[in-house]
Parts: C-alpha cells; structure tokens; sequence
C-alpha cells in the first residue's frame, strides 16, 4: 500500500514547485525627492527655481575673489539654470580645485573638463520664484554610487541684480547615508546669514533687477545679462541692498523683511533644501501557470498517491 501521507508531502512540494512566485530584479536607481521650501517673514526674498546637481564631488560652481563663468551668472542675473546645466551634464566644472583659475583654459573663470565614471544628473527645483512660506520639489533618478554621492545648488536672490546662493565647495553635501539607507532624508539651510555672494557680473541697480515685476519695483531686465560688470569677482554680501542703484524712496520701509543677513529674520537661512529616498512600492509577486503538460503529470501523480493496491488472498 502507498503511504498516502508521505507523498501527499512529496505532492505538496511539487505543486508548491509547479506554482513558484517570483520578483523582479532589485532596481539600480534611487529615487530621490529634493524638496525647496522658503524659511523667509512674509515680505521676504524670493529664490528663483533652484537648479540642482548630483556628481562625483568635481564640480566647483565658484570661489570667492574669482569670476564667475557664464552659466552661474546667468543663475545670478537671470535666474536661469539652462547653461550651467550644459556646462554639468557636459562633465565641465568652473573652478579647479586648489581655487584658481585653470591654466590649461583660455576662459579667464577656470572651466574645464573633468573624468567621471557614471552619469550626472541635474534638474531645476520649481518653474516659478518660490517665495516665503512656500516651496517647491521634484523627484530625481540617481544610481546610489560615487558617480553622484555629491549634491550641489544654485539660484538667484529676488530682487537683486546678481545676488545668489550656492555652495562653493562641492563636497559640503554628501548623500553617502541615503545611498546606504542609514537615513531617509537629509536637510539643511541655504543662504544663512552672512553667505551669500554677490556674482560681481552686474552693477546693483534695481532698474536692471530681475526681481522689479515681482516686488512692485518699476523697471527690470527685459533680456538677460542686460546691466554692465561690477567688480568681475564673486564676493560675500555684507549688506544687502546698501550699494543698489535707483532705489524707491519708501524701500527701507516697504522692504524692511529682505534683509537676509539679519539673524532674527533668517535664523536658518533663507530656505531649507531637503532630500529624501523615495520607498519603492513593494513587489508583486508574479503568480506562473504550470504548462498543460506540468499540470498532467500532476494529476498523474495525485492518482498515483492516492491509490491503493490490495492483493485477492486465496
């Protein structure tokens, strides 16, 4: 006689074999949400969309006392991120890495090209000035390795003329325990009092400020790059709005909150970046049909348990 418990085990195993569940392969990009919110008092400055750069911690936007190349200060005067992003997907930096201008270049700000293994991602943060008490995110695909453990920024201050705000070392933002799921998120402030540079590629004069439509200041640029150099050097802004040319009688008064170097209006700076892994949605299982042939035998084998053989005694 067939033990019908033993094989009902061994049919167990089979049909459990016959019906396996499988999952797909783990995926190799992280998803990435960069979210930008305005930490500023009501009346404060805006930031233009704020353009945004993961990379292998070669790419130097700018240094203090140098130029700034064409694509920061079309950042600065304009607001616009679409240069730099050429210059960064293309693998070029603007500053080398002792922080002076690289020989090898006849571009007076040191850009030139770098090696990296991986691909550069970058995008802009928001498709309007994103003023106090609002932000703006975007989601981003990155591969978790050294081709993009470095993140770095940049955006225009409104209403100035060419007032921005990056970071100058490239490897102040690491994502190393995002890529490791140490963390979840990482945040930081922006513009803290007392950071933030002026591009030096524009007179500061609000008749030639990005920001006038915006802050009710008659005037403005209606093209980019329009005013005449500064002083051609990125330098840190100690007070804002000082030196600016053409400024409304009533300025002070009206405009009193844009003053970013004041710690009790901006104690964490002018804004908050904050990054976080996107949890991928959970796997569904994919349930596979045994072939006809499969299912047969399978059924063969049930009769074949459950049968039971006895032999006519004499």
């Amino acid at each position: 006689m067939i033990n019908l418990s033993t094989h009902s085990k061994a049919l167990l195993i089979v049909l459990t074999l016959g019906s396996v569940a499988t999952t797909g392969a783990a995926a190799q990009a992280l998803t990435l949400k960069v979210e930008v919110e305005n930490l500023g008092p009501m009346g404060g400055v805006d930031l233009t969309p704020v353009w945004v750069g993961f990379h292998d911690g070669s790419f130097d936007s700018y240094n203090g006392g140098l130029p700034s190349e064409r694509g920061l200060e079309q950042i600065a005067e304009d607001g616009n991120p679409m240069l730099i992003s050429q210059d960064f997907l293309n693998n070029l930096t603007y500053i080398d890495d002792n922080g002076t201008p690289d020989d090898s270049s006849d571009d007076i700000g040191g850009i030139f090209s770098t090696t990296q293994v991986g691909t550069r991602v970058d995008g802009a943060i928001g498709d309007s000035p994103i003023a106090p008490g609002t932000s703006a995110m975007s989601l981003f695909e990155v591969t978790p390795d050294d081709a993009n453990r470095y993140f770095s920024y940049a955006s225009m201050i409104l209403p100035t003329s060419d007032y921005y705000v990056a970071n100058g070392n490239p490897l102040a933002h690491s994502l190393t325990t995002l890529f490791t799921g140490e963390e979840t998120s990482i945040s930081f402030g922006i513009g803290l009092p007392g950071t933030v540079d002026d591009a030096g590629t524009e007179v500061n004069d609000f008749a030639t400020s990005a920001g006038n439509g915006r802050f009710g200041i008659p005037g403005g640029q209606t093209e980019g790059n329009q005013g005449a150099n500064e002083n051609g050097v990125n330098t840190t802004v100690t007070a804002p709005f000082a030196n600016f040319l053409n400024r409304p009688a009533n300025f002070d008064t009206d405009f009193a909150n844009l003053n970013f170097n004041n710690e009790t209006l901006y104690p964490n700076g002018i804004a908050r970046i904050t990054i976080s892994a996107v949890p991928e949605p959970p796997e569904q299982a994919i349930e596979t049909t045994p072939e006809p042939g499969t299912l047969l035998g399978l059924v063969s084998l049930l009769g074949l348990a459950s049968f039971t053989v006895r032999k006519k005694k004499h």
